[in-house]
């Protein structure tokens, strides 16, 4: 078996007036070429327009191949010599597609990517929709019978048992020897019946996944001609009470909502970015990422179980109107994005919290029944993690009772100021205080954002909005009220860094400049002052 990682110069023919993506490949000039993993439209001559990318690569392959997409932007159709194999409907998220590659020898893959709005992606959405292929292709060449997809789970973390859920492409049908090895270890040698089939077993010397100690251990699985190979890590995540029980110790989270954004390279940010984004984030004593607002990387998953940093992983869908949420196309997708996602990140022990929706119409009866479709898909799809939404309704909120965390966005000490009022962190306080009260007296609480606008460099000597001394002096009462209150289950601040957003959205310089850092990864005040807050605070999960 051998494996292709296709990133690199890909030829690239850009039609402005594309409105659809075909279903028919088209004639087309390949007159430039672009980096994949990338973005089309950061820079000149494509900067800021809307249409039709289309990416190619000529490989040498042959035979069964999968295909792997680490995500794209808005959607795409993938062509193998000219012929439709399938689509990436949904913005960021990961695909794979198995097929039949003909005879060995060249071969010409074409992935067409729209960067339009359409019926999940909306134009009010408050981050930039990006055209382009944002993370790795790779073509894996596989033998007649495989596996498709393999499922770790922790059953006891205290034990170290695992179950392993084994399933083979539709053509595997006989019986088979199934062999695994964890760490190089052979750990059990069983028959494989030709079904979907779940095995398990005890990990000799396991050792537990946490955010102090992430450890991780190797599966190797052989069935016949064919084998695979994944990390995985033993723990466990559940609630118990206000509380949440990593491992069965209190876990309180820290940290911060995060975009994939950058202003060279849009979503396509680079795997050496994610991981100092990351270190920083660990450095300061933070331990958890809300991944805002769509489904995370699987780079950037990998580097989150290796660093031991926490996620809330969520499908794409903000502050979504009643003119789109009440439809069952939008519906659907908010279903088979859920039973997407936690299956193909299924095996991540960093994921602790699924999210779907963020800031949806929570006080409303009829999107009551979506919230409770979409909850009933993850954990139909995933048993073993925390399920929630953010939410922006506050006491009129009446889906806090589904969900296994309640979450909210609130923003006092920003939204709430008067034309006559130059600070009002003393608001912040007394506002949370409320919030606190309304929610379920049996079900961990998390601010899910919270925070403050902040331009780079601004000084004030005032700390007036919009200063770097502001937003510091907001981020330290955030902490000391959130993090010094044990009804709280956890902080992420809105949000790590600035954010394209639109100009004619109302945002300065079109960026949502609510971050702790701006686009650059450059420290504002805010940085510094969370640290030291932490500090103080003594925050830790030992």
């Amino acid at each position: 078996m051998k494996t292709l990682n296709l990133d690199g110069m890909w030829d690239f023919s850009f039609d402005e007036q594309g409105k659809i993506l075909p279903e028919v490949l088209p004639a087309l000039t390949w007159n430039t070429a672009l980096s994949v993993p990338g973005c089309f439209d950061v820079a000149a001559p494509f900067f800021g327009k809307r249409g039709l990318g289309y990416y190619r690569c000529i490989t040498r392959t042959g035979g069964t191949v999968r295909l792997s997409i680490d995500g794209v932007g808005v959607e795409a159709k993938i062509f193998w010599d000219g012929k439709f194999i399938g689509n990436c409907p949904y913005a960021y998220m990961p695909e794979k597609f198995c097929f039949d590659a003909g005879e060995y020898g060249e071969h010409e893959l074409v992935i067409a990517v729209s960067n339009h709005f359409n019926k999940i992606y909306f134009p009010y959405y408050d981050f930039y929709a990006y055209g382009g292929i944002f993370g790795s292709v790779q073509i894996e060449e596989l033998p007649s019978n495989y596996i498709d997809r393999l499922k770790v789970t922790a059953t006891d973390y205290k034990t170290g048992t695992v179950h392993v859920d084994v399933e083979t492409n539709r053509f595997f049908r006989k019986a088979a020897d199934i062999v695994f090895e964890v760490d190089g270890k052979a750990v059990l040698s069983a028959a494989f019946s030709g079904k979907a089939q779940t095995f398990s077993f005890r990990v000799p010397d396991f050792k537990l996944w946490s955010p102090d100690t992430p450890n991780l251990h190797r599966l190797r699985v052989i069935l016949g001609k064919y084998e695979e190979e994944l990390e995985f890590g033993i723990r466990s995540i559940e609630t118990k009470g206000t509380k949440l029980l990593l491992n069965g110790k209190e876990l309180r989270l820290m940290g911060y909502n995060r975009h994939d954004s950058h202003p060279e390279f849009g979503a396509a940010v680079p795997p050496a970015l994610m991981a100092a984004d990351l270190q920083m984030v660990k450095a300061q004593g933070s331990n958890f990422i809300r991944g805002s607002h769509y489904p995370q990387r699987e780079t950037f998953l990998k580097l989150c179980d290796k660093m031991g940093i926490l996620i809330w992983e969520e499908t794409l869908g903000w502050d979504v109107r009643d003119k789109e949420l009440f439809t069952r196309e939008f519906q659907f997708k908010q279903k088979d994005q859920a039973q997407k996602l936690a299956n193909i990140h299924y095996n991540h022990p960093c994921i602790i919290i699924w999210g779907f929706m963020n800031e949806t119409l929570s006080e409303n009866k009829r999107a009551r029944k979506i919230i409770q479709n979409v909850y009933d898909t993850y954990k139909k799809n995933d048993s073993t993690r925390l399920v929630t939404f953010a939410s922006n309704r506050y006491e009129k909120d009446i889906c806090m009772d589904i969900v296994d965390v309640v979450a909210m966005n609130p923003y006092p000490g920003w939204g709430d100021i008067n034309w006559d009022e130059i600070n009002t962190i003393h608001k912040i306080k007394p506002r949370l205080d409320k919030l606190k009260n309304a929610v379920p007296a049996d079900k961990p609480f998390l601010i899910s954002e919270i925070g403050a606008s902040a331009i780079y460099g601004h000084r004030d000597p005032h700390r007036v909005r919009w200063s770097e001394e502001y937003q510091a002096e907001l981020s330290t009462e955030v902490c000391h009220v959130v993090l010094g209150d044990d009804r709280y289950c956890g902080l992420s601040f809105w949000h790590f860094c600035d954010a394209k957003s639109y100009l004619n959205g109302g945002r300065v310089k079109g960026i949502n400049d609510k971050g702790i850092l701006d686009e650059y990864r450059r420290p504002k005040m805010a940085w510094d002052a969370i640290t030291t807050a932490l500090k103080d605070l003594k925050f830790n999960n030992k």
